[in-house]
């Protein structure tokens, strides 16, 4: 025989304002607390647009970051004349560039994921995780 307590704690629950069926705004908010608890990602940005997020990209920024000896190909806007003087070597200065990672969501939500399990259809699964993902960004003060 199936103990039905132990079976009612390992089932995922809904909370008691949600169907399964229909997305409410309630459930989108409650989706705050979860990209609150979401870890932070340090990741290389691949855009080239200028933001408020340190990247790992050295580079022409406002924030600087080291000084390094003068390639060929280097801006000559950026050499470092008091290192150079002191050292009778070229040295240029790094700036650590700040990128911004504007953000799309897009959710399709066609007639293909009107369909799910006891607990919820994929679309409000889908339109939970698209909600989470906007609130990380906006935690994070990113473009949405």
């Amino acid at each position: 025989m199936i103990d039905t307590a132990k079976e009612a704690r390992s089932a995922p629950v809904l909370p008691l304002f949600a169907d399964g069926l229909h997305l409410t705004e309630k459930e989108l908010l409650a989706c705050q607390t979860i990209a609150k608890a979401m870890p932070e990602r340090n990741s290389r940005a691949r855009a080239n647009l200028a933001g408020h997020r340190s990247s790992l990209i050295k580079g022409r920024g406002m924030e600087f970051a080291e000084v390094r000896h003068y390639q060929l190909g280097d801006d000559v806007r950026t050499i470092d004349w008091r290192v150079t003087a002191r050292t009778g070597q070229t040295h240029t200065k790094l700036f650590v560039e700040e990128r911004e990672r504007p953000i799309l969501l897009l959710l399709d939500l066609s007639q293909s994921l009107y369909f799910g399990s006891s607990l919820l259809l994929q679309s409000v699964q889908a339109g939970h995780l698209a909600s989470t993902l906007g609130w990380n960004a906006i935690l994070h003060g990113d473009r949405l």
